[in-house]
């Protein structure tokens, strides 16, 4: 079987008692394929080739829609009215403009706003989520190389994107320096960046080393695990849909991401001032105004 899209993949999967008995094989681009593989492809190109069809200026309004600086609010309601399981149907010889905006191309925008903007419940965008998985499975009490933990967390997390993007990740998660974290989730050692840069001035990955805060466990307490969603990718168990901090991690260190339609600006504020606002919502006192804290 061959898939081209993930909701064809998911819906073949319910119907196959989840995928049980079969492997699956992530294909990215031309260069995950072995030559033979390519070969097989291109020998049936009439078979692969789709043509596109123009229908008017309502194709010319949908690629302004998707693409122009200015209508990014037109873009967020593209993107909510895209409903579950929508796919373009790759056997077809001939796609419209129409389709290939609403079906295929809305899928890599929603996809863009997921791995861009973080959620509320724990302040992390898919990748920032995956490390720390992989750190509390790992139970990384001891120093690490960067490259090294990145490896880890690809393998053991369904990480399809390049590794090089995983080690940034790690070293702005371990980041303390004004402006970055007010917590740091794991231990800087080494040159993780300075302020001077914004911490793009840090050392290679293969250089600095890295293990989990002690922190990082009292935020998010391993008794909590068990009681958490966790996601399946291709039959492998990987991280939660979102862990769930004691104290809201999004204000703690706040959150910058530019999706698709969408984007945020959250500031840091300062964590004993959360604190004390939680024990006031909690013995339902009235909450005091904080100002953002670095």
């Amino acid at each position: 079987h061959t898939f081209f899209t993930l909701p064809e993949y998911t819906a073949w999967k319910e119907g196959n008692n989840e995928g049980r008995g079969w492997k699956c094989k992530y294909y990215k681009g031309l260069g995950t394929s072995t030559s033979e593989e390519a070969r097989e492809y291109f020998a049936d190109i009439d078979n692969h080739e789709i043509n596109f069809s123009y229908s008017g200026p309502e194709d010319d309004n949908l690629i302004d829609m998707a693409f122009h600086p200015k209508r990014a609010d037109d873009r967020k309601q593209w993107i909510g009215g895209c409903e579950e399981g929508t796919f373009v149907d790759h056997s077809e010889s001939e796609l419209s403009y129409a389709d290939f905006v609403n079906k295929e191309l809305v899928l890599f925008a929603k996809y863009d706003v997921e791995r861009a903007i973080p959620s509320m419940v724990d302040g992390f965008k898919p990748g920032q989520r995956k490390v720390v998985f992989g750190a509390f499975k790992k139970k990384l009490t001891s120093e690490i190389k960067v490259a090294q933990l990145a490896g880890y967390i690809a393998e053991h997390s369904s990480y399809h994107h390049g590794e090089t993007s995983l080690q940034g990740t790690i070293v702005g998660l371990a980041q303390k320096h004004v402006g970055s974290n007010n917590i740091n989730l794991f231990m800087p050692n080494g040159q993780f960046g300075s302020r001077l840069q914004g911490g793009k001035d840090h050392a290679a990955a293969r250089y600095i080393h890295t293990s989990l805060s002690r922190t990082a466990r009292r935020l998010m307490p391993e008794e909590d695990d068990p009681v958490l969603e966790y996601l399946n990718d291709e039959g492998m168990s990987i991280e939660p849909r979102w862990y769930c901090p004691v104290i809201p991690l999004v204000l703690v260190n706040g959150a910058d991401g530019i999706g698709t339609g969408w984007s945020t600006s959250v500031p840091n504020y300062n964590p004993r001032d959360l604190i004390a606002n939680i024990r006031r919502y909690i013995r339902k006192e009235p909450m005091e105004p904080m100002v953002p804290w670095y």
